[in-house]
């Protein structure tokens, strides 16, 4: 739930700024941040489920390009919205199995499609992690192979993400400036949320996650409706 704080933030931002530079922001803030953790975790990654969720986000890249461009700022509001409470319901609600299974029990078609709607979610939103780490839980990988590949996506995701936008949409000066501001705080906050964590049971930790998580999608929606 370590990307819980990032659908967190992109609320925020687009209620705080009121623009799609909100988006842009937090790209360039979790791609940093991404960077920097998933070096430690790449050598546990399943390249072969990793090689189809990343050919798949470059199939829904162009969608969420369009969607980015075209969209007004209520629009991607809702659209936050919807995808944090979707992904907070399915992830109470769902009930996977908990045995930790292998990654290669995978199939292509239903790994590119993940890969397609996280591509778009990311062009559009800047979230790449519901829809991953959703199939991942699915497939029953396990917590820190889950980690790595999630990561190991997000920052190709991410990257790739930007250098679109930068050479189609644009990315102004101030999206820099404020992400550079922000990142040491961010770092701050990342340091004392792990320390929290391994303080705190796993399942306590998981529910008062879902609990803001879902606290802010339900604001962020009555704040635009209202």
């Amino acid at each position: 739930m370590g990307f819980g704080m990032a659908l967190i933030a992109i609320s925020f931002f687009l209620i705080i700024l009121q623009s799609g530079e909100a988006v842009q922001i937090l790209i360039v803030m979790n791609l940093v941040i991404t960077i920097g953790l998933a070096g430690a975790v790449w050598s546990q990654v399943d390249r072969a489920l990793w090689g189809r969720l990343v050919m798949g986000a470059f199939l829904g890249f162009p969608v969420g390009l369009w969607v980015f461009s075209n969209a007004d700022i209520g629009q991607l509001r809702i659209g936050v919205a919807v995808t944090i409470l979707v992904f907070v319901a399915v992830t109470v609600l769902w009930k996977p199995s908990g045995n930790e299974g292998s990654a290669g029990r995978f199939r292509t078609p239903s790994a590119l499609a993940v890969g397609a709607v996280a591509g778009a979610l990311t062009a559009s939103l800047g979230m790449p992690g519901p829809p991953v780490v959703l199939y991942l839980t699915g497939l029953g990988v396990g917590k820190t192979a889950t980690r790595a590949i999630a990561l190991s996506f997000f920052v190709i995701a991410l990257g790739a993400t930007l250098v679109l936008q930068v050479a189609t949409v644009g990315v102004g000066a101030s999206v820099w400036m404020s992400a550079g501001v922000l990142l040491p705080v961010a770092g701050v906050g990342s340091y004392v949320g792990s320390g929290l964590s391994k303080r705190i049971s796993e399942a306590a930790f998981r529910t008062a996650t879902l609990a803001v998580v879902a606290a802010t999608g339900v604001y962020a929606l009555i704040d635009v409706l209202f």
